[in-house]
Protein backbone atom coordinates (compact mmCIF):
# COMPACT_ATOMS: atom_id res chain seq x y z
CA UNK A 1 0.00 0.00 0.00
CA UNK A 2 1.66 3.24 -0.87
CA UNK A 3 2.14 6.44 1.37
CA UNK A 4 -0.72 8.27 0.59
CA UNK A 5 -3.28 5.38 1.05
CA UNK A 6 -1.83 4.93 4.13
CA UNK A 7 -2.24 8.62 5.41
CA UNK A 8 -5.72 8.66 4.69
CA UNK A 9 -6.54 5.07 6.24
CA UNK A 10 -5.06 6.63 9.66
CA UNK A 11 -6.73 9.77 9.42
CA UNK A 12 -10.09 7.39 9.29
CA UNK A 13 -9.19 5.36 12.16
CA UNK A 14 -9.42 8.29 14.28
CA UNK A 15 -13.06 8.99 13.15
CA UNK A 16 -13.78 5.87 15.95
CA UNK A 17 -11.51 7.00 18.83
CA UNK A 18 -10.57 9.75 20.93
CA UNK A 19 -6.67 9.77 22.76
CA UNK A 20 -8.18 11.67 25.65
CA UNK A 21 -12.01 9.89 25.70
CA UNK A 22 -13.28 6.79 24.40
CA UNK A 23 -17.14 6.78 22.87
CA UNK A 24 -19.61 4.61 25.19
CA UNK A 25 -22.19 2.22 23.22
CA UNK A 26 -25.27 5.19 23.92
CA UNK A 27 -22.97 7.90 22.82
CA UNK A 28 -22.93 9.83 18.94
CA UNK A 29 -19.71 10.00 17.66
CA UNK A 30 -19.45 14.04 16.30
CA UNK A 31 -17.27 13.15 13.46
CA UNK A 32 -19.03 10.35 11.77
CA UNK A 33 -17.97 8.24 9.32
CA UNK A 34 -21.38 7.54 7.87
CA UNK A 35 -20.83 9.69 4.47
CA UNK A 36 -17.65 8.14 3.50
CA UNK A 37 -17.53 5.59 1.17
CA UNK A 38 -17.57 1.85 2.15
CA UNK A 39 -14.11 1.40 0.05
CA UNK A 40 -11.87 3.99 2.58
CA UNK A 41 -14.16 2.94 5.79
CA UNK A 42 -13.93 -1.08 5.28
CA UNK A 43 -9.64 -0.69 6.12
CA UNK A 44 -10.22 2.01 8.65
CA UNK A 45 -12.40 -0.52 10.33
CA UNK A 46 -9.94 -3.47 9.64
CA UNK A 47 -6.79 -1.53 11.05
CA UNK A 48 -8.89 -0.18 13.96
CA UNK A 49 -10.31 -3.09 14.92
CA UNK A 50 -6.39 -5.02 14.84
CA UNK A 51 -5.00 -2.10 17.00
CA UNK A 52 -7.30 -3.53 19.35
CA UNK A 53 -7.23 -7.01 19.07
CA UNK A 54 -3.48 -7.30 18.51
CA UNK A 55 -2.28 -4.72 21.38
CA UNK A 56 -1.52 -6.60 23.81
CA UNK A 57 -2.06 -3.66 26.69
CA UNK A 58 -6.07 -4.57 26.14
CA UNK A 59 -5.56 -8.35 26.98
CA UNK A 60 -2.32 -8.88 28.33
CA UNK A 61 -4.78 -9.96 32.04
CA UNK A 62 -5.01 -13.71 29.79
CA UNK A 63 -1.49 -14.32 28.96
CA UNK A 64 -0.53 -13.22 32.43
CA UNK A 65 -3.29 -15.15 34.22
CA UNK A 66 -2.80 -18.78 32.45
CA UNK A 67 1.18 -19.25 32.53
CA UNK A 68 2.28 -17.90 29.22
CA UNK A 69 3.89 -14.17 30.60
CA UNK A 70 4.92 -13.61 33.85
CA UNK A 71 5.79 -9.88 35.33
CA UNK A 72 9.71 -8.72 35.89
CA UNK A 73 10.51 -8.07 39.56
CA UNK A 74 11.65 -4.85 38.72
CA UNK A 75 8.12 -3.43 38.62
CA UNK A 76 5.41 -3.59 40.91
CA UNK A 77 3.23 -6.23 41.02
CA UNK A 78 -0.13 -4.80 39.97
CA UNK A 79 -2.97 -6.28 42.69
CA UNK A 80 -5.24 -6.62 39.35
CA UNK A 81 -3.01 -9.25 37.32
CA UNK A 82 -1.69 -10.91 41.14
CA UNK A 83 -4.53 -10.62 43.16
CA UNK A 84 -7.79 -10.58 40.34
CA UNK A 85 -8.63 -7.21 42.10
CA UNK A 86 -10.86 -6.31 39.14
CA UNK A 87 -13.04 -2.99 39.45
CA UNK A 88 -15.21 -1.45 36.68
CA UNK A 89 -12.70 0.27 35.65
CA UNK A 90 -10.60 -2.91 35.24
CA UNK A 91 -9.76 -3.59 30.87
CA UNK A 92 -13.02 -1.17 29.64
CA UNK A 93 -10.84 0.37 26.78
CA UNK A 94 -11.39 -2.60 24.00
CA UNK A 95 -15.29 -1.99 25.10
CA UNK A 96 -15.36 1.58 24.04
CA UNK A 97 -13.57 0.96 20.93
CA UNK A 98 -15.10 -2.17 19.40
CA UNK A 99 -18.57 -0.32 19.56
CA UNK A 100 -17.66 2.46 17.22
CA UNK A 101 -15.74 -0.10 15.25
CA UNK A 102 -18.89 -2.35 15.34
CA UNK A 103 -20.91 1.55 14.20
CA UNK A 104 -19.08 2.12 11.37
CA UNK A 105 -19.00 -1.39 10.06
CA UNK A 106 -23.03 -0.55 10.47
CA UNK A 107 -22.65 2.05 7.70
CA UNK A 108 -20.74 0.22 5.36
CA UNK A 109 -23.54 -2.85 5.55
CA UNK A 110 -26.11 0.20 5.34
CA UNK A 111 -24.72 1.71 2.44
CA UNK A 112 -24.55 -1.73 0.68
CA UNK A 113 -27.86 -1.77 -0.90
CA UNK A 114 -26.69 -2.37 -4.56
CA UNK A 115 -26.50 -6.16 -5.75
CA UNK A 116 -22.89 -5.20 -6.34
CA UNK A 117 -21.77 -4.19 -3.03
CA UNK A 118 -23.33 -7.49 -1.76
CA UNK A 119 -19.31 -7.99 -0.93
CA UNK A 120 -18.89 -4.49 1.35
CA UNK A 121 -21.90 -6.49 3.28
CA UNK A 122 -21.01 -9.39 3.75
CA UNK A 123 -17.77 -8.57 5.25
CA UNK A 124 -19.38 -5.59 7.45
CA UNK A 125 -21.37 -8.81 9.02
CA UNK A 126 -18.95 -10.97 9.09
CA UNK A 127 -16.57 -8.35 11.06
CA UNK A 128 -19.24 -7.08 13.47
CA UNK A 129 -19.72 -11.21 13.86
CA UNK A 130 -16.26 -11.08 15.15
CA UNK A 131 -17.03 -8.21 17.67
CA UNK A 132 -19.84 -9.59 19.19
CA UNK A 133 -18.51 -12.96 19.69
CA UNK A 134 -15.11 -11.27 21.51
CA UNK A 135 -17.84 -9.01 23.47
CA UNK A 136 -19.66 -11.76 24.57
CA UNK A 137 -17.03 -13.93 25.65
CA UNK A 138 -15.40 -11.23 27.93
CA UNK A 139 -19.00 -9.88 29.26
CA UNK A 140 -21.41 -12.22 28.72
CA UNK A 141 -24.96 -10.35 28.13
CA UNK A 142 -23.96 -7.18 26.11
CA UNK A 143 -25.58 -4.61 23.52
CA UNK A 144 -26.90 -6.11 20.61
CA UNK A 145 -30.11 -5.88 19.02
CA UNK A 146 -30.39 -2.08 20.39
CA UNK A 147 -26.44 -1.17 19.26
CA UNK A 148 -24.90 -0.09 16.52
CA UNK A 149 -27.79 2.06 15.47
CA UNK A 150 -30.11 -0.69 14.69
CA UNK A 151 -32.90 1.07 16.45
CA UNK A 152 -33.04 4.55 15.98
CA UNK A 153 -33.07 7.12 19.01
CA UNK A 154 -31.94 4.40 21.57
CA UNK A 155 -29.56 5.95 23.13
CA UNK A 156 -29.47 3.46 26.30
CA UNK A 157 -29.13 -0.10 24.73
CA UNK A 158 -30.57 -2.83 26.15
CA UNK A 159 -28.34 -6.01 27.23
CA UNK A 160 -29.28 -8.77 25.13
CA UNK A 161 -28.98 -12.54 25.96
CA UNK A 162 -25.15 -13.79 25.31
CA UNK A 163 -26.40 -17.18 24.41
CA UNK A 164 -28.83 -15.37 21.98
CA UNK A 165 -26.22 -13.43 20.55
CA UNK A 166 -24.47 -15.88 19.45
CA UNK A 167 -27.16 -17.81 18.28
CA UNK A 168 -27.94 -14.56 16.03
CA UNK A 169 -23.91 -14.71 14.92
CA UNK A 170 -24.43 -17.89 13.89
CA UNK A 171 -27.34 -17.09 11.73
CA UNK A 172 -25.54 -13.69 10.02
CA UNK A 173 -22.52 -15.83 9.29
CA UNK A 174 -24.69 -17.83 7.88
CA UNK A 175 -26.35 -15.02 5.51
CA UNK A 176 -22.97 -13.56 4.87
CA UNK A 177 -21.68 -16.69 3.07
CA UNK A 178 -24.49 -17.20 1.46
CA UNK A 179 -23.95 -13.34 0.18
CA UNK A 180 -20.80 -14.09 -1.22
CA UNK A 181 -21.94 -17.78 -3.35
CA UNK A 182 -24.16 -15.74 -4.16
CA UNK A 183 -22.35 -13.13 -6.05
CA UNK A 184 -22.05 -12.96 -10.11
CA UNK A 185 -18.26 -13.09 -11.15
CA UNK A 186 -17.50 -9.47 -11.39
CA UNK A 187 -20.05 -7.95 -9.01
CA UNK A 188 -18.10 -6.14 -6.21
CA UNK A 189 -14.99 -5.90 -7.47
CA UNK A 190 -13.73 -4.91 -3.89
CA UNK A 191 -10.04 -3.00 -4.72
CA UNK A 192 -6.77 -4.97 -2.86
CA UNK A 193 -6.04 -1.10 -1.19
CA UNK A 194 -9.61 -1.77 0.41
CA UNK A 195 -9.82 -5.09 1.52
CA UNK A 196 -6.26 -5.06 3.40
CA UNK A 197 -6.43 -8.48 4.91
CA UNK A 198 -7.28 -10.80 1.33
CA UNK A 199 -7.37 -8.30 -1.54
CA UNK A 200 -10.71 -8.28 -2.23
CA UNK A 201 -10.89 -12.53 -2.70
CA UNK A 202 -14.30 -13.29 -1.27
CA UNK A 203 -13.75 -16.35 -1.13
CA UNK A 204 -11.27 -16.27 1.52
CA UNK A 205 -13.84 -14.25 3.29
CA UNK A 206 -16.27 -16.68 3.06
CA UNK A 207 -13.92 -19.34 4.41
CA UNK A 208 -12.88 -16.55 7.43
CA UNK A 209 -16.90 -16.57 8.28
CA UNK A 210 -17.00 -20.23 8.37
CA UNK A 211 -13.71 -20.67 10.38
CA UNK A 212 -15.56 -18.08 13.23
CA UNK A 213 -18.68 -19.81 12.90
CA UNK A 214 -16.85 -23.48 13.80
CA UNK A 215 -15.21 -21.60 16.75
CA UNK A 216 -18.13 -20.19 17.89
CA UNK A 217 -19.72 -23.76 17.85
CA UNK A 218 -16.73 -25.17 19.31
CA UNK A 219 -17.07 -22.70 22.46
CA UNK A 220 -20.43 -24.14 23.02
CA UNK A 221 -19.20 -28.27 22.70
CA UNK A 222 -19.28 -28.32 26.60
CA UNK A 223 -22.99 -27.60 27.15
CA UNK A 224 -25.08 -30.67 27.36
CA UNK A 225 -27.92 -31.20 24.58
CA UNK A 226 -25.98 -29.26 22.21
CA UNK A 227 -24.54 -31.62 19.66
CA UNK A 228 -27.48 -31.49 17.28
CA UNK A 229 -27.60 -27.67 17.39
CA UNK A 230 -23.58 -27.28 16.47
CA UNK A 231 -24.07 -30.00 13.66
CA UNK A 232 -26.96 -28.84 12.01
CA UNK A 233 -25.11 -25.09 11.78
CA UNK A 234 -22.13 -26.82 10.30
CA UNK A 235 -23.54 -28.45 8.15
CA UNK A 236 -25.56 -25.34 6.65
CA UNK A 237 -22.34 -24.00 5.05
CA UNK A 238 -20.42 -27.04 4.68
CA UNK A 239 -19.78 -26.03 1.12
CA UNK A 240 -17.77 -22.85 2.31
CA UNK A 241 -14.67 -24.74 3.95
CA UNK A 242 -12.50 -23.45 6.85
CA UNK A 243 -8.90 -21.41 6.77
CA UNK A 244 -6.34 -23.54 5.41
CA UNK A 245 -2.67 -23.49 6.08
CA UNK A 246 -1.43 -19.90 4.19
CA UNK A 247 -5.03 -18.52 4.52
CA UNK A 248 -5.02 -16.90 8.05
CA UNK A 249 -6.85 -13.62 8.34
CA UNK A 250 -4.10 -11.00 8.40
CA UNK A 251 -3.87 -7.70 8.08
CA UNK A 252 -1.92 -4.94 6.87
CA UNK A 253 -2.44 -1.46 5.69
CA UNK A 254 1.56 -1.25 5.54
CA UNK A 255 2.91 -1.39 8.45
CA UNK A 256 6.31 0.01 7.98
CA UNK A 257 9.10 1.48 10.29
CA UNK A 258 8.93 4.76 8.89
CA UNK A 259 4.94 4.53 8.42
CA UNK A 260 2.86 3.05 11.18
CA UNK A 261 4.44 0.23 13.26
CA UNK A 262 2.12 -3.18 13.80
CA UNK A 263 0.05 -3.11 17.12
CA UNK A 264 1.80 -5.35 19.46
CA UNK A 265 5.42 -4.74 17.60
CA UNK A 266 4.68 -1.12 18.49
CA UNK A 267 4.28 -1.76 22.02
CA UNK A 268 7.86 -2.59 22.49
CA UNK A 269 9.62 -1.51 19.86
CA UNK A 270 9.61 2.39 18.30
CA UNK A 271 9.98 3.21 14.63
CA UNK A 272 13.48 3.84 14.93
CA UNK A 273 13.78 -0.27 16.29
CA UNK A 274 14.77 1.25 19.97
CA UNK A 275 12.88 -0.64 22.99
CA UNK A 276 9.78 0.69 24.63
CA UNK A 277 11.15 -0.38 28.40
CA UNK A 278 7.95 0.01 30.20
CA UNK A 279 6.92 -2.81 27.91
CA UNK A 280 10.18 -4.83 26.93
CA UNK A 281 11.37 -5.28 30.72
CA UNK A 282 7.66 -5.47 32.02
CA UNK A 283 6.60 -8.76 30.28
CA UNK A 284 8.34 -11.86 31.30
CA UNK A 285 7.98 -15.66 30.07
CA UNK A 286 5.70 -17.65 32.27
CA UNK A 287 7.05 -20.59 33.93
CA UNK A 288 4.43 -22.98 32.87
CA UNK A 289 4.84 -22.29 29.40
CA UNK A 290 8.84 -22.27 29.82
CA UNK A 291 8.52 -25.08 31.57
CA UNK A 292 6.69 -26.74 28.77
CA UNK A 293 8.37 -26.04 26.57
CA UNK A 294 11.88 -27.23 27.31
CA UNK A 295 10.65 -30.62 28.58
CA UNK A 296 9.11 -31.34 25.31
CA UNK A 297 12.14 -29.95 23.39
CA UNK A 298 10.13 -27.44 21.63
CA UNK A 299 12.62 -24.90 19.51
CA UNK A 300 10.15 -22.48 19.51
CA UNK A 301 10.93 -21.85 23.18
CA UNK A 302 13.92 -19.35 21.82
CA UNK A 303 11.59 -17.67 19.26
CA UNK A 304 8.64 -17.53 22.39
CA UNK A 305 11.23 -15.67 24.69
CA UNK A 306 14.66 -14.64 24.74
CA UNK A 307 17.50 -16.16 26.55
CA UNK A 308 18.75 -14.48 29.77
CA UNK A 309 21.08 -12.10 29.74
CA UNK A 310 24.61 -13.36 29.71
CA UNK A 311 23.33 -16.90 28.91
CA UNK A 312 22.57 -19.96 31.14
CA UNK A 313 19.07 -21.61 31.54
CA UNK A 314 15.64 -20.42 29.76
CA UNK A 315 13.82 -19.68 33.39
CA UNK A 316 9.97 -18.47 33.87
CA UNK A 317 8.23 -16.84 36.89
CA UNK A 318 5.09 -17.71 38.26
CA UNK A 319 2.35 -15.23 38.38
CA UNK A 320 2.48 -13.60 41.94
CA UNK A 321 5.46 -14.92 42.96
CA UNK A 322 8.25 -13.05 44.81
CA UNK A 323 11.57 -14.09 46.83
CA UNK A 324 9.58 -15.13 49.59
CA UNK A 325 7.95 -17.88 47.79
CA UNK A 326 11.03 -19.08 45.39
CA UNK A 327 13.75 -17.39 46.93
CA UNK A 328 15.57 -19.75 44.00
CA UNK A 329 13.87 -18.31 40.99
CA UNK A 330 12.83 -14.88 41.81
CA UNK A 331 15.89 -13.12 41.43
CA UNK A 332 16.79 -14.63 37.77
CA UNK A 333 15.13 -12.00 36.25
CA UNK A 334 13.30 -14.62 33.00
CA UNK A 335 13.60 -14.34 29.43
CA UNK A 336 11.86 -11.59 28.11
CA UNK A 337 9.68 -11.59 25.18
CA UNK A 338 10.76 -13.22 21.64
CA UNK A 339 13.28 -11.03 19.36
CA UNK A 340 16.59 -11.41 18.88
CA UNK A 341 18.30 -8.23 17.20
CA UNK A 342 21.98 -10.39 16.90
CA UNK A 343 20.28 -11.67 13.93
CA UNK A 344 17.45 -9.74 12.84
CA UNK A 345 14.52 -12.01 13.49
CA UNK A 346 11.78 -11.07 14.74
CA UNK A 347 9.61 -13.79 16.61
CA UNK A 348 7.19 -13.24 19.30
CA UNK A 349 7.08 -9.58 19.11
CA UNK A 350 7.36 -9.27 15.34
CA UNK A 351 8.71 -6.73 13.04
CA UNK A 352 7.94 -3.36 11.63
CA UNK A 353 6.47 -4.34 8.80
CA UNK A 354 4.68 -7.75 9.94
CA UNK A 355 1.26 -8.22 9.10
CA UNK A 356 -1.39 -8.08 12.12
CA UNK A 357 -3.64 -11.33 12.53
CA UNK A 358 -7.51 -11.25 13.14
CA UNK A 359 -7.52 -15.20 13.25
CA UNK A 360 -4.26 -17.25 12.25
CA UNK A 361 -3.77 -20.13 9.89
CA UNK A 362 -3.04 -22.43 12.62
CA UNK A 363 -5.81 -21.22 14.83
CA UNK A 364 -8.20 -22.30 12.58
CA UNK A 365 -6.57 -25.74 12.06
CA UNK A 366 -6.88 -26.81 16.24
CA UNK A 367 -10.53 -25.43 16.09
CA UNK A 368 -10.69 -27.91 13.37
CA UNK A 369 -8.70 -30.49 14.89
CA UNK A 370 -10.92 -30.14 17.94
CA UNK A 371 -14.13 -30.10 16.03
CA UNK A 372 -12.93 -33.10 14.12
CA UNK A 373 -12.02 -34.88 17.23
CA UNK A 374 -15.64 -34.17 19.34
CA UNK A 375 -17.10 -35.67 15.49
CA UNK A 376 -18.48 -32.48 14.33
CA UNK A 377 -16.90 -32.52 11.24
CA UNK A 378 -15.23 -35.62 8.69
CA UNK A 379 -12.01 -34.63 8.82
CA UNK A 380 -8.85 -36.73 10.48
CA UNK A 381 -8.33 -35.06 13.79
CA UNK A 382 -4.74 -36.34 13.96
CA UNK A 383 -3.94 -34.52 9.99
CA UNK A 384 -5.75 -31.67 11.13
CA UNK A 385 -3.40 -31.29 14.35
CA UNK A 386 -0.10 -31.92 12.80
CA UNK A 387 -0.94 -29.22 10.36
CA UNK A 388 -1.67 -26.77 13.17
CA UNK A 389 1.44 -27.38 14.78
CA UNK A 390 3.18 -27.19 11.60
CA UNK A 391 1.62 -23.79 11.06
CA UNK A 392 2.79 -22.59 14.46
CA UNK A 393 6.22 -23.48 13.85
CA UNK A 394 6.12 -21.78 10.07
CA UNK A 395 4.73 -18.43 11.62
CA UNK A 396 7.99 -18.63 13.43
CA UNK A 397 10.31 -19.53 10.56
CA UNK A 398 10.51 -23.36 11.94
CA UNK A 399 8.89 -25.02 9.72
CA UNK A 400 11.46 -27.19 8.83
CA UNK A 401 11.80 -28.16 12.32
CA UNK A 402 8.12 -29.27 12.96
CA UNK A 403 8.36 -33.05 11.35
CA UNK A 404 11.27 -33.72 13.73
CA UNK A 405 9.24 -32.19 16.90
CA UNK A 406 5.90 -34.22 16.22
CA UNK A 407 7.75 -37.63 15.15
CA UNK A 408 9.34 -37.41 18.73
CA UNK A 409 7.99 -40.62 20.70
CA UNK A 410 6.63 -38.44 23.42
CA UNK A 411 2.48 -38.27 24.30
CA UNK A 412 3.33 -34.51 24.49
CA UNK A 413 3.85 -34.11 21.30
CA UNK A 414 2.63 -36.88 19.01
CA UNK A 415 -1.22 -37.23 18.28
CA UNK A 416 -0.71 -41.34 17.38
CA UNK A 417 1.00 -41.70 21.26
CA UNK A 418 -1.21 -39.76 22.51
CA UNK A 419 -3.92 -41.33 25.70
CA UNK A 420 -6.39 -38.18 25.43
CA UNK A 421 -6.29 -36.74 22.31
CA UNK A 422 -8.45 -33.75 22.74
CA UNK A 423 -6.40 -32.60 25.68
CA UNK A 424 -2.96 -32.83 23.70
CA UNK A 425 -4.83 -30.50 21.03
CA UNK A 426 -6.04 -27.51 23.63
CA UNK A 427 -2.42 -28.01 24.90
CA UNK A 428 -0.87 -27.34 21.77
CA UNK A 429 -3.21 -24.68 21.26
CA UNK A 430 -2.36 -23.22 24.17
CA UNK A 431 1.27 -23.32 23.69
CA UNK A 432 0.62 -22.06 19.85
CA UNK A 433 -1.88 -19.09 21.27
CA UNK A 434 1.22 -17.53 23.25
CA UNK A 435 0.91 -13.69 22.18
CA UNK A 436 -1.30 -14.17 19.23
CA UNK A 437 -4.92 -14.36 20.51
CA UNK A 438 -5.41 -13.66 24.25
CA UNK A 439 -9.02 -13.98 24.22
CA UNK A 440 -8.91 -17.69 22.93
CA UNK A 441 -6.19 -18.72 24.98
CA UNK A 442 -8.72 -17.53 27.93
CA UNK A 443 -11.44 -18.82 26.98
CA UNK A 444 -10.15 -22.37 26.08
CA UNK A 445 -9.37 -22.60 29.76
CA UNK A 446 -12.26 -21.65 31.03
CA UNK A 447 -14.43 -23.84 29.04
CA UNK A 448 -12.18 -27.16 29.05
CA UNK A 449 -9.72 -26.73 31.91
CA UNK A 450 -6.95 -27.80 29.75
CA UNK A 451 -4.09 -27.33 30.56
CA UNK A 452 -5.21 -28.79 33.85
CA UNK A 453 -1.46 -28.11 35.22
CA UNK A 454 -1.24 -24.43 34.85
CA UNK A 455 0.28 -22.44 38.49
CA UNK A 456 -2.39 -19.47 38.99
CA UNK A 457 -1.35 -16.47 40.84
CA UNK A 458 1.02 -17.11 44.28
CA UNK A 459 -0.14 -13.58 46.11
CA UNK A 460 -0.93 -14.21 49.84
CA UNK A 461 -3.88 -11.55 49.36
CA UNK A 462 -5.49 -13.27 46.11
CA UNK A 463 -9.28 -12.90 45.72
CA UNK A 464 -10.09 -16.22 44.18
CA UNK A 465 -8.22 -19.37 44.04
CA UNK A 466 -8.63 -19.27 40.24
CA UNK A 467 -8.03 -16.66 37.94
CA UNK A 468 -11.73 -14.38 36.76
CA UNK A 469 -14.55 -16.13 34.42
CA UNK A 470 -15.40 -12.65 33.25
CA UNK A 471 -14.81 -8.71 33.52
CA UNK A 472 -17.01 -6.25 35.21
CA UNK A 473 -18.89 -4.07 33.22
CA UNK A 474 -16.85 -1.07 32.39
CA UNK A 475 -17.56 1.99 34.55
CA UNK A 476 -18.48 4.11 31.60
CA UNK A 477 -21.46 1.39 31.13
CA UNK A 478 -22.92 2.07 34.58
CA UNK A 479 -22.48 6.03 34.49
CA UNK A 480 -23.93 6.74 30.98
CA UNK A 481 -26.32 3.18 30.76
CA UNK A 482 -27.04 2.44 34.46
CA UNK A 483 -30.41 0.96 34.17
CA UNK A 484 -29.85 -1.36 31.97
CA UNK A 485 -26.93 -2.62 33.24
CA UNK A 486 -28.99 -3.32 36.80
CA UNK A 487 -31.13 -5.01 35.15
CA UNK A 488 -28.69 -7.70 34.00
CA UNK A 489 -28.51 -8.69 37.91
CA UNK A 490 -25.67 -8.84 40.06
CA UNK A 491 -22.45 -10.18 38.62
CA UNK A 492 -19.59 -11.69 40.28
CA UNK A 493 -16.19 -12.16 38.41
CA UNK A 494 -15.50 -15.84 39.71
CA UNK A 495 -18.97 -16.92 39.39
CA UNK A 496 -21.17 -15.02 36.71
CA UNK A 497 -19.84 -17.43 33.86
CA UNK A 498 -20.04 -16.60 30.63
CA UNK A 499 -23.15 -19.06 29.02
CA UNK A 500 -20.83 -21.97 27.27
CA UNK A 501 -18.64 -22.53 30.73
CA UNK A 502 -19.32 -25.39 32.43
Amino acid sequence: MNKKILTLLLALVLLGSSCTKYLGVDEVNPNSASAVPPKLLLPAALNNLVLVMDNPRYFDFCYLWYGAWSISSGYAQDPVFVQYSLYNTSFQASWSILYPIGQNLTVIQNAATDPNDGGYKAIAMILKAYIMQNLVDIWGNVPYSQAFGATSGILKPKYDDQQKIYEDLESKLTAAIKIIQGLTVNANAIPAFSDIVYGGDMSMWAKFANTLKLRLLVHQSGMSGRASYITSCIDSTASAGYLGAGEGAMVNPGYSASTSLPPFYGVFYSTSGTQNADAYTYFYAGKDAVDFLVANSDPRLSHYFNAPAGGGAFEGNYIGQDATIHPALAPKLTATLGYSATNGQYYMVGSPSESAPLLTDFESLFIQAEAAQRGFISADPGTLYNAAVTQSFASMNLASAAAAYLSQNNAQVNYANSQNPLTLILTQKWVAMNGVAPIELWTDWRRTGIPANLHFTENANKANPTPPVRLLYPQTEIVSNNDNVTAVGTINAFTSKIFWQP
